[in-house]
């Protein structure tokens, strides 16, 4: 083998060097070799890596990931399911919008106006209450009601102060005031009323301070013109306007009208903004009432009965006068000494119609009138009577002793004999007689049904047990209210007819129209011929030197009419008081002129002193009667007939 000298093999430039080992360098420059930056290297291995893994994923999933994919949907699915929920927000969005413009839009303008208004309720003028002519008797003035918010106000005793030199409060006012305005804030009421129906224009003068926290409403006060006259069948009412007694009550919602209401704006210290004050519904004021009454009557009538039961001493006293045709009342007069002074004074309630007493022999007239009705007797009719007679188990006597008389039924009546009357009953019967009481109204309420009016007590006839079956002929055993009674002697005046008490003709309403009520009921009782009869008889009582009615008569007037004295019931179930006293009711009812009646009056004293000559009907209340006719006969412009006389004719 042949070997060349002077070269040196070559390296492999891809012999790999020993990892570690130091590579040798060359002792001959090499020749420029063309190499790829690392990071050129590095990027591309990076794209390549990607690329395979995105190969992998679209090409081969694992089964994981395959599985949520089936959970979730595809990305149509997730789109129409995002959608799906957007709208439904959207649906609900616009629904309660709705609801918010609509159904539920007043109660939070209502919530939102709470925050800055205030709504005021305004009373509605109460009707007035006029006399036959037109006068007034109650009627509603501007008034105004003072109230404060302790929470409001600034400076309390310094309010209070202003409000008590204003207003002339009571010390015992203003001392509950400071307390109010005094306690913790938290603790403070909201409402404090300061005075109630006090004059408009203070009402005004102090609304005009406009400080925080005192408020003035406009209310109305029921005020009388003519003082107590006629209080008691107007009656009243409480401190709001509302009626609680009599024909204030009777006829509260006819009166009382509609309220109306205001809103105002509050400022946020509590003021109100000037100027803001709007009407939202206009108050409607309440009707008018005309009334039968004469306030120049019933003044004098209440006048007369002061003074009577002031000079006898009595408890009280009552006065009905009636028109005898109509039935209209121009008189109705309740009078009772004061708890507290002791002095007679006119009620507030209506006792003519409230109160129930035994009519005593007034309700004789009844038992005689029917029976001539029912033709068992005449007034020249006769029977022996005794003073006294046994009927069932007791012995029931007259007034006074007497021996057995013949007496017709004119004396009888005349005298007043309590046997003579039981004897004309049972003539007719006490079934009979029973019809008879209840034909006259006892027993029923009128037709004024005036609040809580008592009907009286009259026991069925076959409830009438032992001397009840005949004391009831004269007046006992029975109760009637001086209306009642008044009514019953009127059927007689008025040629037989009942007709009822009325004591309201007309309203007036709001615009001015006058609506007149209707007449009042009638009915014939007795006839004719039977009334004239008994109303000669009642004369006799007036004019005969035996009757129990002489002080009933006017010079030159005939007057008919019949007195009662009757025993009252005491609380402990007997006639006598707690000093073992009995206990008197003195009546006497009548009509003038006799021979062709206008007016009917029935005069009660209540309580007159016992063992006194004041205790009687013909003492203690005819006198009266008497005492008014020549005011009625100038009020009402009464002439008497040319042929009309007195007793002295």
């Amino acid at each position: 083998m042949t070997r060349s000298h002077g070269t040196v093999p070559k390296r492999s430039n891809t012999t790999s060097a020993k990892p570690g080992a130091p590579t040798a360098r060359p002792h001959q420059r090499r020749a420029p070799q063309r190499r790829q930056p690392a990071r050129k290297a590095a990027e591309q291995a990076s794209r390549t890596e990607r690329s395979a893994a995105v190969h992998r994923r679209i090409t081969a999933p694992t089964p994981a990931i395959r599985a949520h994919d089936a959970k979730s949907g595809t990305p149509r699915t997730r789109l129409i399911i995002a959608l799906a929920v957007l709208s439904l927000l959207l649906v609900a969005i616009v629904v309660r919008v709705t609801q918010l413009k609509t159904s539920d839009a007043e109660s939070f303008r209502s919530a939102g106006a709470a925050q800055w208004t205030r709504t005021r309720d305004v009373v509605a003028q109460r009707g007035t209450i006029f006399d036959r002519y037109g006068n007034e008797l109650a009627m509603s003035v501007p008034a105004a009601a003072i109230s404060i918010n302790p929470k409001l106000v600034e400076n309390g005793p310094a309010t209070v102060q202003l409000l008590q030199d204003l207003l002339d409060l009571p010390d015992e006012r203003v001392a509950d005031l400071l307390f109010e305005v005094g306690r913790p804030l938290a603790e403070r009421r909201g409402f404090v009323y300061v005075a109630r129906q006090v004059d408009a224009d203070v009402g005004q003068q102090i609304d005009a301070l406009n400080r925080a926290g005192i408020n003035v409403e406009d209310e109305a006060r029921r005020e009388m013109p003519g003082g107590l006259t006629g209080q008691t069948v107007l009656g009243r009412t409480n401190i709001d306007g509302v009626g609680i007694a009599g024909l204030e009550l009777q006829y509260d919602e006819l009166l009382r009208g509609a309220g109306g209401q205001t809103v105002r704006e509050i400022a946020p210290n509590g003021r109100t903004v000037p100027g803001s004050e709007t009407v939202t519904s206009a108050p409607v004021a309440g009707n008018d009432l005309v009334l039968t009454i004469d306030r120049s009557i019933q003044f004098a009538t209440e006048q007369i009965l002061i003074d009577q039961v002031s000079n006898i001493d009595a408890r009280g006293g009552f006065i009905i006068v009636l028109d005898s045709d109509t039935g209209e009342i121009y008189a109705n007069a309740s009078v009772r000494r004061d708890t507290e002074t002791d002095e007679p004074v006119v009620t507030s309630g209506n006792f003519v119609a409230l109160d129930s007493y035994e009519p005593g022999s007034v309700a004789k007239v009844i038992t005689v009138a029917g029976a001539i009705d029912a033709g068992v007797v005449t007034p020249s009719t006769t029977f022996d009577v005794p003073w006294r007679e046994q009927y069932y188990d007791d012995l029931l006597k007259d007034s006074h002793e007497h021996e057995t008389e013949t007496m017709t039924v004119e004396d009888i009546l005349v005298e007043s004999s309590n046997i003579g009357t039981i004897k004309i009953q049972q003539e007719m019967g006490r079934f009979v007689h029973h019809d008879y009481m209840t034909a006259f109204g006892l027993g029923e309420r009128t037709a004024l049904n005036f609040p809580d009016e008592s009907p009286g007590i009259l026991k069925p006839a076959d409830q009438l047990f032992g001397s009840e079956r005949v004391t009831v002929a004269y007046g006992q055993g029975l109760s009637s209210t001086p209306l009642q009674m008044a009514a019953a002697v009127n059927t007689i005046a008025n040629d037989g007819v009942y007709v009822s008490p009325r004591l309201v003709s007309a309203t007036v309403g709001p615009d001015g129209t006058t609506t007149v009520l209707p007449p009042s009921e009638t009915r014939r009782v007795i006839s004719s011929e039977a009334a004239t009869q008994t109303a000669a008889i009642m004369q006799e009582v007036v004019c005969n030197p035996k009757g129990t009615a002489k002080l009933a008569a006017v010079p030159g007037l005939p007057i008919a009419g019949k007195t009662g004295t009757a025993f009252k019931a005491a609380p402990n179930g007997t006639y006598y008081d707690e000093n073992g006293d009995r206990i008197y009711y003195a009546s006497f009812a009548g009509f003038f002129p006799a021979d062709d009646p206008q007016v009917t009056v029935l005069v009660a004293i209540d309580e007159p002193p016992p063992g006194t000559r004041d205790r009687f009907g013909g003492t203690a209340s005819a006198p009266l009667f008497a005492d008014m006719t020549p005011m009625l006969i100038h009020e009402l412009g009464i002439q008497p007939g040319e042929n009309s006389v007195g007793c002295e004719g």
